[in-house]
C-alpha cells in the first residue's frame, strides 16, 4: 500500500501562496459581499442606484471630428416597476454569488498547493465547481441583468423619448472561461494519477 506523497513546495513559495489566498479570498468575499448588498438595498431604494441603458445619442461634430453618438446612458430613476427592479437585484445578486463561490473554490486550491498537495479528488471538484459557476453564474447575471436593462428602457421610454434603445450587451468571454476552467479539473485528475504512478514505482 503506498500513500500520496506532499509535492514539493519551497517554503518561500509556501509564504507567498498562502499570502495570495488571504489577499484574494479578502478581497473576493468584500466584492462578494458588497455585490449582495446592492442587491438588497436596490429593492428597498431602487433610485439610489443607477442602471445603464444603450442608447443613440447623436453628438454635434467638430471639426476634424466627421460622425460621433454616444452609445449608453446612466439613469437614476424612481419610476421603474417592480419587475424591473426585481430583474436588476437579481442580475446584482448572481454576480455577487458567482463572485463569493469562484473566490472560496480558488482559495480552496490555493491551499491546497500550500499544503505540498495540489493533486487531489477535491481539487478536481473545486475546479468543477468553480468553471460552472463562472459559466452559469455569468448567464444568470447577465441575462437577468440585462433583462432588467431592457425592462428599464421600456419603463422610461416616455421619459427619454427615443434616444434609449431596448438591448443589452451580452459578453460570451466568461463563460468561454468557465469551461476552460472545467477542463483544468482534468488536468489535476491527471496529475493525480500521474503522480500515484510516480509514486508506486519509487
Amino acid at each position: 500500500m503506498t500513500t500520496t506523497a506532499p509535492a514539493d513546495v519551497g517554503r518561500a513559495d509556501r509564504v507567498a501562496i498562502l499570502l495570495i489566498l488571504a489577499v484574494g479570498a479578502f478581497g473576493g468575499a468584500f466584492i462578494a459581499g458588497l455585490g449582495i448588498i446592492s442587491a438588497v438595498l436596490r429593492l428597498i431604494d431602487p433610485a439610489r442606484y443607477p442602471v445603464t441603458l444603450l442608447a443613440d445619442i447623436p453628438i454635434e461634430a467638430v471639426p476634424g471630428i466627421v460622425q460621433a453618438h454616444g452609445d449608453s446612458i446612466v439613469v437614476n430613476a424612481d419610476g421603474l416597476s417592480t419587475g424591473t427592479v426585481w430583474a436588476l437585484a437579481g442580475g446584482d445578486f448572481f454576480l455577487a454569488l458567482t463572485i463569493g463561490c469562484v473566490t472560496f473554490c480558488f482559495a480552496y486550491v490555493l491551499w491546497r498547493v500550500a499544503q505540498r498537495r495540489p493533486f487531489h479528488r477535491t481539487t478536481q471538484v473545486a475546479a468543477l465547481v468553480a468553471g460552472c459557476a463562472i459559466a452559469l453564474g455569468s448567464i444568470l447575471s447577465q441575462g437577468i441583468g440585462g433583462l432588467g436593462q431592457m425592462m428599464a428602457a421600456s419603463d422610461l421610454s416616455a421619459a427619454l423619448g427615443d434616444v434609449t434603445s431596448p438591448g443589452f450587451l451580452f459578453a460570451p468571454l466568461p463563460i468561454v472561461l468557465g469551461f476552460a476552467i472545467m477542463a483544468l479539473a482534468y488536468v489535476f485528475r491527471a496529475g493525480e494519477r500521474l503522480q500515484r504512478d510516480t509514486e508506486g514505482l519509487v
